[in-house]
């Protein structure tokens, strides 16, 4: 039976093998996205509150629907998906991210400041 170290540099070896953008998955991927999408949502009053990723990871199913919701306000539909990066669309079209939050930032009034966006 191999050891803690063993074990710990086969998983390290593993992740050298992996791209950023894997590996920005494994570090969370839109647990992360989601997270930072509740604060700036609240930021723009679009959300009663935000979450850190703990609570987002723990509760997915409820949490990314409040975000879900949050973006519906906004009029972006908002697909979020815990091992993927989150999709966003407005009127049928799919935009980036940094799109989704340049809307927000252009037609609504930031009221808290939790976010750096």
């Amino acid at each position: 039976m191999a050891n803690r170290e063993e074990n710990l540099k086969k998983i390290n070896d593993e992740l050298e093998k992996l791209s950023d953008e894997q590996l920005d998955n494994v570090a969370g991927g839109t647990i992360g996205q989601t997270a930072g999408d509740s604060q700036i949502l609240y930021d723009y009053g679009l959300m009663d509150r935000y979450y850190g990723t703990i609570p987002v990871m723990f509760y997915w199913k409820s949490k990314s629907a409040e975000v879900d919701a949050g973006w519906s306000k906004a009029g972006i539909t908002c697909v979020t998906a815990p091992t993927s990066d989150n999709k966003y669309f407005m009127n049928g079209k799919e935009i980036s991210r940094g799109e989704a939050y340049d809307h927000l930032k252009k037609n609504f009034k930031r009221i808290h400041q939790i976010s750096d966006d």
